[in-house]
């Protein structure tokens, strides 16, 4: 059964946690990507074109419907989910640990990372580009070209640079750039390439790996540059947890690998395949546009009202706080004997 495009972007809403969390980091600098708030195709559409019509949104969920696409989706609502074999959970805590520092006078960037972060990095990268690759007509370099100039790809390669990169390795983010996640993917990626194989085969795998060494550089360039922001992305993301959980530092800061469990990458990957899908369904429909029509019968007539319309946008959904709550419960029952790791 195919996954449903408009069902996965109703997950998330304007107070779902994962959504107010991308705006948290994204909000700290002034060259971060900001996103519009809608959470369905026909609310995109009307975005990106308010004069699109009905048979617009119909070929952007055919074409969500196609292979190449549906394996997209596929990975979109596996990175977040722990049991698929491919999803990693280390990010928050690092941003957490670097506030508390700046809080206690310690130099942030003296702060010493370990393994698990890099690994979990080298993941995360692999899996955006497995979704670029699938996502995106054309050879790499117009695969990699799309997806920097989405909204949403701009939103993923910030967040991504930012949390997994920038802010647990600021000092050797901030020297060598796009230069030292090559190193870090030369160290850790082909473990990695191992692990997406596993689940996803061979070919896919090495496709991935090629899409992702054509986003090192830029991705590299924007680490450098949300290094230099390192202490306001760290606070923000503490922020967003205090208010999440409205706790104290020990809790919070109990919870902030739990926290990490959030669907941010689900939420940015919807995001991604709707632009994409509404993107090369509106250029279609361009180029259809510029035809002359076969019958003076066929052309439009303006401003009636017909099927061709768009729809309503679906009912929005309810916000996600207790189903936070649940996961971070989750999350701290096994936590509770690793506290002093976790606020070390």
């Amino acid at each position: 059964m195919p996954i449903d495009l408009d069902a996965l972007l109703g997950e998330f809403g304007d107070t779902d946690w994962s959504v107010r969390l991308v705006r948290a980091v994204c909000g700290t600098v002034p060259f971060a990507p900001r996103f519009e708030p809608w959470y369905s195709l026909v609310e995109g559409l009307q975005a990106m074109d308010p004069t699109a019509k009905r048979q617009v949104l119909d070929r952007a969920v055919a074409i969500s419907r196609t292979p190449e696409v549906q394996r997209a989706l596929w990975m979109v609502t596996s990175l977040d989910t722990a049991d698929t074999g491919i999803s990693a959970f280390a990010g928050l805590k690092t941003a957490y640990g670097l506030a508390k520092a700046k809080s206690s006078g310690e130099r942030m960037d003296a702060l010493d990372t370990d393994t698990t972060q890099a690994v979990d990095a080298a993941m995360k990268g692999l899996t955006m580009a497995f979704v670029v690759h699938h996502l995106y007509p054309g050879g790499i370099g117009d695969k990699v070209s799309a997806f920097r100039n989405s909204t949403a790809g701009q939103a993923w390669i910030f967040y991504y640079a930012a949390i997994e990169v920038g802010l647990p390795f600021t000092d050797n983010a901030l020297q060598g750039g796009g230069s030292f996640l090559a190193g870090l993917w030369e160290q850790h990626g082909p473990a990695q390439q191992a692990k997406l194989a596993a689940v996803a085969g061979d070919g896919e795998a090495a496709a991935a790996v090629g899409t992702f060494t054509q986003l090192l550089q830029p991705v590299g360039q924007m680490a450098a540059m949300a290094a230099q922001q390192v202490g306001p992305i760290a606070s923000a993301v503490t922020g967003f947890l205090g208010q999440a959980l409205e706790v104290g530092d020990k809790v919070a800061g109990a919870a902030a690998t739990g926290a990490d469990l959030l669907s941010v990458y689900k939420f940015l990957g919807a995001r991604l395949v709707a632009e994409a899908c509404l993107r090369q369904a509106l250029d279609e429909a361009k180029v259809a546009a510029a035809a002359p029509p076969a019958s003076p019968a066929l052309v439009e007539v303006k401003y009636t009202r017909s099927a061709q319309d768009l729809p309503d946008a679906p009912a929005r959904k309810r916000g996600c706080f207790l189903g936070l709550w649940v996961i971070l419960l989750a999350a701290a029952l096994p936590a509770v004997g690793a506290l002093s790791w976790v606020l070390a």
